[in-house]
């Protein structure tokens, strides 16, 4: 059992950083068969860890629902590290990645101010049974990136003043973060500027990733994995285990 742990738990980070996977090609990497990684699947499914589909899964954090015990999931033990600086009563501003749903998911009763222009993290939102008052900025809705318009941005979050940005850029360095759409960087970068405090979860791969909209932001605090490279030295910075390919215990059928 404990071999398969380990295997399931990579697949949640998987799931965490791509949002999706294919179970025929998840078995490939970890040299299993694709009945032991169905049964993986099936597995989280049970606890409400992924949404399966046809030939894979999907990511999904039960919003308002109990993780667990001995939860494994890479996103919820980094969100609960960055749940340790916020209390009851903070306003937040959040992105549309898996890590702001699992950060909501780690504030449990604590009720705060959710501020986001992201569309989809805004009908998670709306769709939960949560303690949270919900804000939107508003806007034209950029459909390509799902968040409203940020022609105004800085405007905007000086007006709702957020205690706390929480960002989870794909590229991030001590200074800088990058993201593939325009709209979300700016938002980012006028929610940092606005904030007392910026807190950035990101798996370790973001931290050598590159992305083409770059915008200056210093974290207080980086959130990751422990497979850290140069370049973050000056940074304060908390990490969880990394967990690579080569960690998971190659397995046969019969471990599950």
């Amino acid at each position: 059992m404990y071999v398969a742990q380990e295997r399931r738990a990579y697949i949640l980070r998987l799931l965490q950083q791509r949002g999706s996977i294919r179970s025929a090609a998840l078995a490939r990497e970890l040299g299993v068969t694709d009945e032991t990684i169905r049964t993986d699947l099936v597995f989280l499914h049970a606890q409400g860890l992924l949404e399966r589909v046809h030939g894979g899964a999907r990511y999904l954090l039960p919003l308002g629902a109990n993780l667990p015990a001995g939860n494994a999931r890479q996103d919820c033990r980094m969100a609960a590290i960055a749940a340790q600086r916020i209390t009851a009563g903070m306003s937040l501003w959040l992105d549309d990645s898996p890590f702001s749903l699992a950060l909501v998911a780690a504030l449990g009763n604590r009720p705060c101010t959710l501020i986001s222009a992201a569309l989809p993290l805004l009908h998670r939102l709306n769709a939960a049974a949560l303690p949270h008052d919900i804000l939107c900025p508003g806007g034209t809705l950029d459909k390509e990136c799902g968040f409203f318009c940020a022609d105004t941005a800085s405007d905007q979050l000086k007006r709702l003043a957020p205690d706390i940005a929480i960002i989870s850029p794909p590229a991030l360095r001590a200074h800088a973060a990058a993201y593939d759409s325009p709209t979300r960087a700016r938002w980012a970068h006028a929610a940092a500027a606005t904030a007392a405090e910026t807190i950035a979860i990101v798996p370790a791969a973001a931290l050598s990733a590159l992305a083409p909209h770059t915008v200056e932001i210093s974290p207080t605090l980086i959130v990751t994995e422990d497979f850290i490279p140069p370049g973050f030295d000056g940074a304060t910075i908390k990490t969880v285990p990394y967990i690579a390919p080569e960690d998971v215990i190659q397995s046969t059928d019969w471990d599950y």
